[in-house]
């Protein structure tokens, strides 16, 4: 990736970084109770989009964390995306059909699930 790529995707992270700040701090200004993003997401995943745990976690394994070992990747680099997104496709169309309680003990262990997900098979680090 030459250099102006590079710029133009740490300026979209920046954007986006100072967008979703902005909008947290308006939400936590405005006269309506208990709709922050953290809440409303808590609320959601309770209900029909459970991945959303999931999702971030492997997100945040994916940014955050990721493992050098190279016996974790995948022959092709986009298998772990499809296979996140055929993850997530399937959990939706699971919360649609499907009605059952979902506790925190089974929110907390899709982020879990997903953060190990992130970090081994879709790491950034197998380069290093």
């Amino acid at each position: 990736m030459d250099s102006s790529q590079y710029s133009l995707v740490v300026d979209i992270m920046i954007g986006l970084a100072i967008a979703y700040f902005v909008l947290e701090v308006l939400l936590n200004l405005n006269d309506i109770d208990n709709d922050t993003s953290n809440l409303l997401l808590y609320e959601w995943s309770k209900g029909k989009f459970f991945f959303i745990p999931f999702a971030l976690g492997a997100i945040a394994g994916h940014l955050f964390l990721g493992t050098t070992d190279s016996s974790f990747k995948m022959t092709n680099g986009m298998y772990p995306v499809l296979i996140l997104f055929g993850a997530v496709i399937a959990m939706v169309v699971i919360g649609y059909k499907v009605k059952f309680e979902k506790s925190k003990l089974l929110l907390t262990i899709l982020l879990a699930v997903g953060l190990v997900y992130g970090h081994l098979f879709w790491s950034m680090n197998y380069q290093l």
